[in-house]
């Protein structure tokens, strides 16, 4: 079986269906290209080849996502064949993730959070305003920061402040925004069906964090931050304003309640550092 066969109604599928962004398609191939790279597989010794590859990973010096990752494309990918009825007698039990410890996603408290604005603020780089209002935006809703580029006039609803939201796999949901926000959206130019552009085009991603970047560079904030950070403190926020942990899902766009859980781990690790800092007894015991 060559793989360069499906390589392309893959893709299609991946791009139609799972609604992967150009990144994680990019990865994606290139995981798949590690395992079929010159083979000419077939079903009679597909499971061996399987076995022995998954095996390779494991000893390799790699970080247990990260094969963990190269296992899951190979299985999806092997499924999807196997569903179009392209190749049979896929034994799916190789395909076992290596267990690993969720990482706690870093989070910032709301005051620190108005003082990073503020500072972001004194930035003299071209479309900082812009880059500010989409920061505010991913912070005040929760959205991913594809999500938010990615956002239309037309998605949004000023009769009950709601903005409707085309995340992974193609899942809409509606999350609401305070006026206020909306107000200052107003004032963008509407030259494009994309709210957040530059010269009429679309936004990046890479370009929003650069402008991060560039302003710790500039020494105008403490730390480093991605805008996956304003995210994460939007959930953990929430969770400390004592919010259902099942409505924080829906507003994130978790397809499972588990991987919101991980927020409530980020909440009590901030409560701790609150109370290490400053508990009236810290030092005198």
């Amino acid at each position: 079986m060559k793989y360069e066969k499906y390589k392309d109604l893959y893709t299609q599928y991946l791009i139609s269906e799972k609604n992967l962004s150009k990144n994680s398609l990019n990865n994606y191939l290139v995981d798949l290209d590690q395992f079929f790279f010159d083979q000419d597989s077939n079903s009679s010794n597909i499971n061996i080849k399987i076995k022995t590859y998954i095996a390779q990973l494991r000893k390799r010096n790699l970080k247990t996502s990260s094969v963990n990752r190269k296992i899951s494309t190979l299985k999806n990918y092997l499924k999807f064949l196997h569903t179009e009825k392209i190749i049979n007698q896929i034994d799916f039990q190789e395909f076992e993730s290596l267990s690993s410890v969720k990482k706690i996603p870093k989070a910032i408290s709301k005051s620190q959070m108005e003082q990073i604005f503020e500072d972001l603020k004194k930035s003299k780089q071209t479309n900082a305003e812009l880059y500010i209002l989409i920061l505010k935006l991913i912070y005040l809703s929760g959205l991913r920061i594809s999500e938010a580029l990615n956002l239309k006039w037309s998605d949004i609803n000023h009769q009950d402040n709601s903005i409707y939201v085309y995340g992974k796999g193609s899942k809409e949901r509606k999350v609401f925004i305070i006026n206020d926000y909306l107000v200052q959206l107003k004032n963008l130019e509407k030259n494009n069906q994309y709210i957040f552009t530059i010269n009429q085009k679309k936004i990046s991603t890479r370009s929003v964090n650069k402008f991060l970047q560039n302003c710790y560079d500039n020494s105008l904030i403490k730390n480093k931050l991605s805008s996956h950070i304003f995210r994460h403190s939007f959930a953990t926020t929430m969770l400390e304003n004592n919010a259902d942990i099942r409505h924080i899902q829906k507003l994130l766009g978790h397809s499972s309640i588990s991987t919101t859980e991980i927020y409530t781990k980020v909440a009590k690790s901030m409560k701790k550092r609150v109370l290490d800092s400053y508990h009236p007894l810290k030092n005198k015991l």
